[in-house]
């Protein structure tokens, strides 16, 4: 699991590690230090050793001196540019001194010198040292200019905390920034680097440590990714001695006249996921549908109002199967009327066990976010952003605008754990702990996937993971079937199924021995 903090945070964690004895020189040393290795890891065995490490006036460019120096006592040819001028932070002033008798080569960059053309096409590796996540609003023109130098080098560019002329909090780029190949993000990781489209220009990420104690990190709040090690370490394992009824049930309300579908892909990725047994009620309009392609669900056929969508006349029945599973999952495709919205409502009243609210379960809810928030049971909702901009009240721009912020303000709305869909799912259950997913691909916006994404949390529910859990474990697990399923299919070919036939692979992976 690695930490995502904000630019404030960056800078209070640093206060804080100063106040308790590792000076900011001391930090800028460990900084530097643990990028220079990073560098060396990758090219020690590799015999391409001209480096330029471009620097600006700041702290980045502090970083940068003791780059140099690093990799210069290890054989390294280096040449420092500097691009404006000497530093103004007393720390990076101390660190470019240090450098000065070293054998490093310092220049001073000019934007109209072609002699720096040829020294930014000749370098092997070029690290970009010009902003960290002090940065913010747009560089000038000639920095512009000397951005688009390195992007487009032979050389191998490697950013240290982030490509310069990009915002730590933002992912949107107002100017053109550096397009690395690796950026080096220090202490923790930034948003920037996580999110679309600025995330793009980041290449491959590794995080460095620099020795900030753990316990002034976990005292903030924030982001966090995870990787196929933190789910693996949570899948429960399997006793050779264990029935289906210990793997739990299901129950989908899902699906309708219009949208079939919708509900066989929820029950299938469910039965995929582990479940042991899957209840599959459904409007009886569809049950020709059903009856053909659900061989391991039990069906529930429940009576149709005129659209071909559940009645509330199955109100009474539906009371009685809620008594017998271990998670619910209602919405896919159910369509949204008032028959809808009195069932959705009776679930969210009446429901003891976990329930996921998707698709139309949500959209009934708009109007009547309290039933939301006073249910029985935990609620895992799991909007995407046209969804959530209707039960925020604003508008889709807004929501992809601020994810987090979004995601914030529906946990504290509605009183459930929310999975906000998109590229990089953002999942919290409290409103200031913050999960963003970095599996998955464009592949995944296809019709269908909502809901296999659904099944599969209400699915690792049933199977007693903590619902919170469920839904950060079933959002990696629906976007890393994704991945696999693109190296089969393409991004282009992708189908809700695809995902579903590759889910088995998936949890392959994820099993405990």
């Amino acid at each position: 699991m690695i930490k995502i903090l904000s630019s404030q945070q960056i800078r209070e964690v640093e206060n804080m590690a100063n106040e308790g004895g590792i000076t900011f020189l001391r930090l800028m040393e460990n900084a530097g230090s643990a990028c220079a290795k990073v560098i060396r890891n990758k090219f020690d065995d590799t015999g391409l050793r001209r480096v330029l490490i471009v620097c600006g006036k700041g702290k980045n460019g502090g970083d940068g001196y003791v780059i140099a120096r690093k990799l210069s006592e290890n054989g390294y040819k280096v040449t420092v540019l500097l691009t404006m001028g000497e530093p103004v932070a007393d720390t990076a002033r101390e660190m470019l001194e240090r450098i000065k008798n070293s054998g490093v080569q310092i220049e001073n960059y000019c934007d109209n010198d072609e002699k720096y053309d040829l020294l930014i096409q000749d370098s092997d590796i070029i690290v970009d040292c010009v902003f960290g996540t002090g940065f913010s609003g747009v560089p000038d023109e000639r920095l512009q200019r000397l951005f688009k130098k390195m992007s487009e080098s032979n050389g191998y560019v490697v950013s240290i905390d982030l490509p310069s002329g990009m915002c730590a909090d933002s992912s949107e780029l107002l100017a053109p920034c550096v397009k690395a190949d690796m950026t080096i993000s220090v202490i923790a990781l930034k948003y920037s680097l996580v999110y679309y489209p600025s995330a793009e220009f980041a290449g491959e990420i590794q995080v460095a440590s620099i020795g900030i104690p753990e316990d002034i990190l976990r005292s903030f709040s924030g982001g966090y990714t995870l990787n196929i090690n933190d789910i693996k370490s949570k899948m429960p394992k399997r006793s050779e001695l264990s029935n289906k009824g210990d793997f739990g049930k299901a129950l989908i309300i899902a699906g309708s006249y219009e949208m079939p579908g919708a509900a066989l892909l929820s029950s299938q990725s469910a039965s995929e996921c582990g479940a042991g047994i899957v209840k599959l009620a459904f409007p009886d309009k569809a049950y020709p549908v059903m009856m053909n392609t659900c061989p391991e669900k039990v069906l529930i056929p429940l009576p149709s109002n005129k659209f071909g969508r559940i009645s509330a006349l199955c109100e009474a029945r539906i009371k009685s199967e809620l008594k017998n599973c271990s998670a619910v999952l209602i919405g896919c495709g159910l369509g949204n009327d008032y028959d809808t919205k009195q069932v959705v409502t009776s679930v969210l009243e009446n429901s003891e066990v976990p329930i996921v609210l998707d698709a139309d379960g949500i959209n009934s809810m708009c109007e009547s976010i309290d039933i939301i928030k006073n249910a029985k049971a935990k609620v895992i909702i799991t909007p995407h952003p046209g969804e959530a901009a209707r039960l925020l009240g604003c508008t889709v721009k807004e929501v992809q605008a601020d994810r987090i912020g979004a995601c914030r303000d529906l946990v504290e709305l509605t009183g459930a754990t929310v999975v906000l869909k998109g590229s990089r799912t953002v999942i919290s259950s409290n409103g200031e702990d913050f999960y963003i997913n970095t599996t998955g691909n464009s592949g995944l916006a296809t019709a269908g996937s909502g809901d296999v994404l659904a099944g599969i949390i209400v699915s690792l529910i049933c199977q007693k993971i903590n619902p919170d859990l469920s839904a950060v474990m079933g959002t990696f697990i629906h976007g890393y079937a994704g991945d696999i399923a693109t190296e089969k299919y393409s991004k282009m070919g992708m189908t809700a199924q695809k995902i579903i036939t590759e889910l088995p692979k998936t949890l392959s992976a994820f099993e405990k021995g």
